[in-house]
């Protein structure tokens, strides 16, 4: 879509009004007709309100957000391969690269790797990885909005890094396992029948 400069005003009306109880997601690719650095300009824009931000986007327009620490960033294991010019292909690698994510100001890092799991590296030290949870894939699009949409459920519930990457891990694959985004019915029905091992 062409994105005009009333459309860009609108959009900074709204987040001008965000505030610090709130959480901003910045998801997936950005229109052509904005500019390329787009994510970056939202954040220095609302720096100063203190707003838990996640970002889940691919190589340029994640990595130059990490020096405005967002509190969560989600790259899967081939968009960290493409950032750091390596193969990813265990969790043991996909920790050493979250980790060197987050000195590059990450706060947290989730590395999602489909049907292998995926870890999760905390501002508080905190490292959890796990196997996927098993089910049918139906439909994996959306899976990763899900993770995150977890993970932040799972973390506002409770404050806690563990219960977080736990129900990230189910909400997304919930939705994969689903013809559509999965229900909270589904979601716990995954969770029920999950064994972590932390």
């Amino acid at each position: 879509p062409i994105i005009g400069t009333d459309e860009l005003e609108a959009l900074y009306k709204q987040l001008d009004a965000l505030t610090g109880k709130d959480t901003l997601i910045l998801a997936g690719s950005i229109p052509s007709s904005l500019p390329s650095d787009m994510y970056e300009l939202i954040i220095e824009r609302l720096q100063h309100k203190n707003i838990r931000i996640v970002v889940d986007a691919t190589k340029d327009l994640l990595t130059k957000v990490l020096p405005y620490k967002p509190f969560l960033i989600k790259p899967n294991n081939h968009e960290l391969s493409e950032i750091f010019d390596i193969m990813i292909d265990s969790k043991e690698k996909a920790v050493v690269y979250a980790k060197e994510l987050q000195k590059k100001g990450a706060q947290n890092v989730i590395v999602s790797m489909a049907g292998e799991g995926a870890v999760f590296v905390g501002s508080d030290g905190s490292v959890f990885t796990s196997e996927a949870p098993h089910g049918v894939v139906k439909n994996s699009v959306g899976a990763g909005d899900s993770m995150v949409a977890g993970f932040l459920a799972g973390y506002l519930a409770k404050g806690d890094y563990a219960e977080a990457f736990k129900m990230g891990l189910c909400t997304g694959s919930a939705s994969a396992f689903s013809d559509q985004l999965a229900t909270r019915e589904e979601v716990e029905q995954v969770r029920r029948s999950h064994i972590f091992d932390f």
